[in-house]
């Protein structure tokens, strides 16, 4: 076995010896810290928040003790009271806007109260006060009568009817078209008609109710109009001044040619039940030849009001001026053309 060599003996210095490690030390479950250790637990469990400011106005000394120069003087800090009204100047000016709006004793009382409720109570009050006003708007609904078409609407519904059916952008003279379009002029005009009554759906049927026999009656007077006029030969400017007499339709080469073709079928069938759909096939017989030509379309019906001039009143001298269709015409024509709408 070798021997161990003496560092002395070959002049070097003796090596230090190990020193024991500290043994961790506790008592029971805690760990007892040295004064080092305890300072970096202090310092974890300080708060993040930086360490106040020196007050304005204040130097910092420096590290030998000496200070430089004069404090700076400091204005006090603005008071609560010039940075909000007070609750009584507040109070004072909620009562005199309550007062102008005319409020009952009972309410401005409620309003100074609500001044002096906290976050909370407010939203708890205003939640109350929105609950109330649900259940007044519910006593009223219950108590207003049953909804009825009045006869400022029936007439507006009779009149533009007419205006409908002598439209010049009509398709179809039966079914839900004309239907559909009187119903978008209510829509768009409202009259006298309730605010969103058209998602009602129980009242808004009193409305197509309503719109659906005016034109029913509107067809049944045409015919009538039409079938009379044929045996007195009656020339079409007439009888165009006659159908459109106490509204505000005026008589046009357009709304002139619209009454030839109702004429020229009305001989054609001689008044037969399917007197409305001969015409609207005629219509759809018209659109499908043009084509989508506008031009087209109004040579057809140029020929057709010809011809009737030829067959009824011809030896009768009167003109057709070309005028254009007055502005309530053209906001019908517009509607029913379906420009504007959404």
């Amino acid at each position: 076995m070798d021997s161990v060599i003496d560092p002395s003996l070959l002049g070097e210095p003796p090596l230090p010896a190990p020193q024991p490690r500290r043994p961790l030390r506790r008592e029971g479950a805690v760990i007892i810290l040295t004064p080092e250790e305890q300072l970096l637990q202090d310092a974890m469990l300080m708060s993040s928040s930086p360490p106040p400011e020196p007050l304005l106005g204040k130097r910092t000394r420096n590290e030998d003790g000496d200070d430089e120069g004069e404090h700076v003087p400091t204005s006090p800090a603005p008071q609560l009271e010039t940075l909000s009204p007070s609750i009584s100047n507040l109070t004072a000016a909620t009562l005199r806007y309550a007062n102008t709006k005319k409020l009952r004793p009972e309410q401005r009382d409620e309003a100074e109260a609500f001044l002096l409720e906290s976050a909370a109570g407010h939203q708890a009050r205003l939640y109350i006060a929105i609950l109330s006003v649900e259940n007044k708007i519910d006593t009223f609904r219950s108590a207003a009568p049953p909804y009825q078409v009045y006869e400022e609407l029936k007439t507006n519904i009779n009149n533009y009817g007419l205006a409908v059916l002598l439209s010049v952008n009509i398709s179809a003279y039966k079914g839900n078209i004309p239907i559909n379009h009187i119903l978008d002029i209510l829509k768009r005009f409202r009259f006298d008609l309730p605010a969103g009554i058209e998602h009602d759906y129980a009242n808004w049927e009193k409305v197509t109710t309503a719109v659906s026999y005016s034109l029913t009656q509107i067809h049944s007077r045409l015919k009538k109009l039409i079938k009379e006029s044929i045996g007195s030969n009656t020339n079409i400017f007439a009888l165009a001044q006659l159908i459109v007499h106490s509204t505000p339709c005026r008589t046009t080469v357009q709304l002139c040619a619209r009454v030839a073709l109702m004429r020229a079928i009305h001989k054609e069938c001689k008044g037969s039940e399917k007197y409305w759909n001969r015409i609207d096939e005629r219509l759809a017989t018209i659109r499908k030849l043009a084509d989508g030509s506008t031009s087209k379309i109004t040579k057809a019906f140029n020929r057709i009001l010809q011809t009737d001039r030829e067959l009824y009143g011809a030896d009768e001298d009167y003109s057709i001026s070309d005028v254009v269709a007055d502005e309530w015409q053209q906001q019908v024509d517009a509607v029913v053309a379906g420009e504007g709408s959404s």
